[in-house]
């Protein structure tokens, strides 16, 4: 089992009623995440809809995220793009930035590539990167699994740190983790998997309930540490997992964002098209659960 685990927080980013960014509202959540505890953070990642993000606003939310967090919590930047170059381009500005590392997709258009192709965009993309890279499987979004084998073959390069996995598929984190270096660092990227892939070996979760559940997260993980079965079932069944599923039900971003503006932290629970914010009953609904 797993002795040390991290917990990072992939930021949502905060707009105003109007749908803008809000700076101030980001700022805000960077410090509160940071001083519950997290190990990092991961903004313009898929809770951050980074994809609705204009470039002048992605380059805002970078440098407002790198400026603004501890120097103890580390930035794990998303740079996901089609093409090599705007990673590329990603990438360099988060080095400036002062990031520690990014997180990077398979290109999300144009179907299912093969395998030889996803390794092809991705020896591109390490190709003088400036900073440890993290692959990220989340076959929902980007329409298709970064294969085992690819995960394995990419993993020798020096400039792979490790893997975020969104999948919710156990035995894809179990192959990962047999099929990859010690050294290689396994992210579980859904709360309802965190105690599971932190038994199976996993190194902690990028966690969306760790804007608000951190002290939970902590407890699970200190209780795999100590080999507490009990306690981490009984977190990850009537804590995390309930409350993942209506992530997974009503969209991570939307309901995160809905618990943050209950409790106050954020001003506004907008999001942008096509995501939709939650209605008034499934606000009440997951607002309950926690």
């Amino acid at each position: 089992m797993t002795e040390s685990f991290d917990v990072l927080t992939p930021l949502v980013t905060p707009f105003d009623a109007d749908g803008d960014l809000d700076v101030a509202g980001l700022e805000s959540l960077v410090r509160h995440v940071s001083a519950a505890g997290v190990d990092g953070i991961v903004p313009c990642g898929t809770t951050g809809e980074f994809e609705t993000l204009s470039p002048g606003e992605y380059r805002t939310v970078v440098r407002t995220a790198t400026e603004t967090v501890p120097e103890d919590c580390r930035v794990i930047v998303g740079t996901a793009a089609t093409d090599v170059s705007t990673v590329h381009e990603r990438m360099a500005f988060a080095a400036e930035q002062g990031a520690d590392s990014t997180l990077v997709v398979p290109s999300y258009y144009g179907g299912r590539a093969s395998g030889a192709g996803n390794e092809a965009f991705f020896d591109a993309v390490l190709a003088d990167a400036p900073l440890p890279v993290y692959l990220y499987n989340i076959p929902g979004a980007v329409g298709q699994e970064l294969s085992v084998e690819t995960v394995a073959a990419l993993a020798q390069s020096d400039a792979v740190a490790g893997l975020k996995d969104s999948s919710g598929d156990l035995p894809y984190v179990t192959a990962v983790l047999n099929r990859t270096p010690e050294e290689f660092t396994v992210y579980q990227g859904h709360d309802g998997l965190f105690v599971p892939s932190l038994v199976l070996g996993g190194d902690g979760g990028v966690s969306a309930l760790s804007h608000l559940l951190y002290s939970e997260l902590e407890r699970a993980g200190t209780a795999v540490a100590n080999g507490d079965v009990a306690e981490a079932r009984t977190v990850q069944r009537e804590v995390l997992s309930p409350l993942s599923e209506a992530c997974a039900e009503f969209g991570f971003a939307p309901t995160v964002k809905a618990l943050l503006a209950d409790r106050g932290i954020i001003d506004h629970a907008t999001v942008r098209p096509p995501r939709d914010s939650l209605s008034p009953d499934a606000v009440e609904s997951v607002t309950g659960m926690l």
